[in-house]
């Protein structure tokens, strides 16, 4: 049975949702100082990661959904790495490489290996949503234990 509270919750969080500016995906953090502070916080990341991959393996963690959790971690961890390169490519990446077409890109011309590897960081949700995935999977069996 839906309750009245229920239903003004629903209704504000839709009217939230409603009212939200959009949050883009990409987003400059101007200038290079911008760029440096947002890779120490990727290089933090892999750091904390590490450590905590780190310990797991030093503690023989087994049991239900640890392998899942490392898997994770390992995932968190590439992505980083790969994100990290693409941030700085990104820099090099000369205009004409990509195909805009009414303001929109919507191609990148692939010339040689570092396009390619540059291409391939901007695939980086290939890395995010299965490392997303198996943290899901270990937290639903450490909840259902």
């Amino acid at each position: 049975m839906v309750t009245k509270q229920f239903l003004i919750k629903i209704m504000f969080f839709s009217f939230l949702v409603m009212m939200a500016n959009p949050a883009w995906a990409v987003q400059s953090h101007g200038g290079a100082e911008g760029l440096v502070a947002h890779e120490i916080g990727h290089v933090l990341f892999v750091v904390g990661m590490g450590y905590l991959l780190f310990r797991l393996y030093h503690l023989k963690m087994k049991g239900v959904g640890w392998l899942e959790f490392k898997i994770f971690l390992w995932l968190i961890i590439a992505w980083n790495f790969l994100t990290f390169s693409g941030h700085w490519i990104n820099e090099f990446v000369a205009p004409e490489k990509f195909i805009k077409s009414g303001g929109k890109t919507i191609g990148f011309v692939v010339e040689n290996f570092s396009d390619a590897y540059y291409f391939l960081t901007r695939l980086d949700h290939l890395l995010l949503v299965p490392a997303l995935f198996f943290l899901l999977l270990a937290l639903r069996k450490w909840r259902s234990q």
